[in-house]
This record gives C-alpha cells, sequence and structure tokens, in this order.
C-alpha cells in the first residue's frame, strides 16, 4: 500500500478515535488533492473549497465507519466526487428556476446602444418568442453562459443546443 494512502488511513482511524488533532493533519496532507478534484467538477474555485470543506465535514461524521483496509484517499475522492455531483444538481436547479424568474428579455436589450436597431421593434419581435427561447437568448447573449453551460442547464445536447439559438436568431432576424 502507497505511503500516502497508509498516512491517509491512519488519520481516518485516528479521527474515528476522536484524535481533534488528527483532522488538521489529514487536511494537510490530502487538500492539495481533494482541491484538485473538485475543480474538475465545478468549475468555481469557491465553490470547489466548499465541496472540499464539506467533504472533510462528511469524513468526519463517516470515520467511524471507515474500514482501515480500504484506501482512505480513494474514500475521500469518493466524498468529493460525491459532494460535487450533488452540488452541481442543486446549481442546475437553481439556474433553471432563475430562467423562469427572468423571462422576459426584451428589458435586457433596453442595454442595448446600437443605433441600427429600433429597440421597439426589437423589444415586441422577442416579446413574440416562446418562453424558452426567450430565455436561452437571455443567458447566452446576456448572462454570457456558454453553449455547453446552456446544454447543461437544459438538459439537451450541445448541438441541439447550439441548432436552437441559431434558429432563434434566424427567427429573429427574419422578423426584423
Amino acid at each position: 500500500m502507497d505511503k500516502l494512502v497508509r498516512r491517509t488511513n491512519a488519520l481516518i482511524m485516528r479521527i474515528a478515535g476522536g484524535d481533534k488533532n488528527a483532522l488538521g493533519k489529514l487536511y494537510e496532507l490530502t487538500s492539495g488533492y481533494l482541491l484538485n478534484m473538485a475543480r474538475a467538477y465545478v468549475r468555481d474555485r469557491s465553490l470547489a473549497e466548499d465541496v472540499v470543506s464539506e467533504t472533510y465535514l462528511k469524513a468526519v461524521r463517516g470515520a467511524g465507519s471507515f474500514d482501515p483496509k480500504g484506501n482512505g484517499l480513494n474514500w475521500l475522492f469518493k466524498i468529493v466526487r460525491n459532494t460535487a455531483f450533488n452540488l452541481n444538481s442543486y446549481e442546475n436547479r437553481r439556474r433553471h428556476e432563475d430562467i423562469e424568474a427572468h423571462l422576459d428579455i426584451a428589458d435586457v436589450f433596453d442595454a442595448v446602444d446600437d443605433a441600427r436597431l429600433d429597440m421597439k421593434e426589437l423589444r415586441a419581435v422577442v416579446r413574440t418568442l416562446p418562453r424558452e427561447e426567450r430565455a436561452l437568448l437571455y443567458y447566452r447573449y446576456w448572462e454570457g453562459y456558454t453553449v455547453r453551460e446552456l446544454a447543461e442547464l437544459t438538459g439537451k445536447p450541445v448541438s441541439t443546443t447550439q441548432d436552437a439559438l441559431k434558429r432563434i436568431l434566424k427567427k429573429l432576424k427574419n422578423k426584423l
């Protein structure tokens, strides 16, 4: 067994036994690895740090059920992965709720200062679009979401989302 794994296992067992100093040592030993893994699952560094913090809380709570013959580092990695997945699910639900709250994309165009466009006409045309299409436009062109992020948000493939955006823009162009 690898030295890092042996040390991790020993520290988890010390935590299970109530050693308050063991958590700090476990953090020093593994936090870099866990943060790197968390950043692979969540894009934002502060969210990744939240995932790591939550991982240590879960590790302390679950230390008594840890099998010392197992791989403590892999055990921590699984906690990171599950915590990140749960966070991503929550974030996707929250974003979807945000879409519902910001469906009147026409207000977004108030910020556009382009003399070639008649803003009243643009607002009127955008308001004729279905809610989903207005939401896609809002999040893509106002909030700056990437097509991949929109695809994750809507649960549709990237190519489908990209095609939908092209179709919406073409529809707007034809109406203008």
